[in-house]
């Protein structure tokens, strides 16, 4: 193996031990709390080490929020590729599953996106990195958007901007999760999660149909 083909893969290597080290620095103490000195110290690696990969903690913080983007849309796009031909109900349904599923397998990364969404990324991340975020989030968007878009063509939604429409599902659901993974918030409610996360899913697809629309069981089961 040439040298700079090993110099190359060892930077990868190091890259992708200091974003490991700094998901799990994240989920231990909260990314307000912890500090690149403790990324470093769990990667296994010199202060000065990591700021040859980031330029901040913001930095880091980025990188891991695309790399959750980037997992959260390919379940959503398979999802929604899996069930393409049925009702846009069914499409929205499977994706709010892939979702649920998401937040589930991969609650680091959910974590993550939690905290992008509240606004915890500050003024030193970099317009690239902004641009890429804003990138993927819309990628991820889009394919919600899309499906929404088809149930208007065929008039069974009655919103006025499907993309707005995507934006307020995506909300819901996202306070929804967020919700019910706070332990006293979860005790108050006295609700499983799932039974609420699914509940709130019908509710704000009860809200985008025609009011006058009535459907039979077996309109239902296709759309299920």
């Amino acid at each position: 193996m040439a040298t700079q083909d090993r110099r190359e893969q060892d930077r990868a290597r190091r890259k992708r031990d200091i974003l490991l080290s700094a998901r799990s620095v994240f989920a231990d103490n909260g990314f307000h709390r912890a500090t690149v000195d403790q990324i470093a110290q769990r990667a296994e690696v010199a202060k000065g080490t990591i700021y040859l990969y980031f330029e901040n903690k913001e930095a880091i913080l980025a990188e891991l929020v695309l790399q959750a983007l980037a997992e959260l849309h390919e379940q959503l796009k398979a999802a929604n590729e899996a069930r393409s031909l049925l009702h846009p109900d069914g499409r929205l349904r499977t994706m709010a599953e892939a979702y649920l599923a998401f937040s589930q397998r991969s609650p680091d990364h959910f974590r993550l996106l939690t905290v992008f969404d509240g606004g915890h990324l500050g003024a030193d991340l970099s317009p690239a990195r902004r641009e890429a975020i804003l990138d993927a989030s819309n990628q991820t968007l889009d394919i919600v958007t899309q499906a929404i878009a088809d149930g208007m063509a065929l008039d069974i939604y009655a919103v006025g901007d499907a993309r707005q429409t995507a934006a307020i599902l995506w909300a819901g659901l996202s306070g929804t999760l967020s919700l019910m993974a706070h332990p006293i918030r979860r005790t108050m409610l006295g609700l499983d999660p799932s039974n609420f996360y699914h509940a709130t899913m019908e509710l704000l697809l009860r809200g985008l149909v025609h009011r006058d629309e009535t459907l039979s069981e077996s309109e239902k089961e296709k759309m299920a």
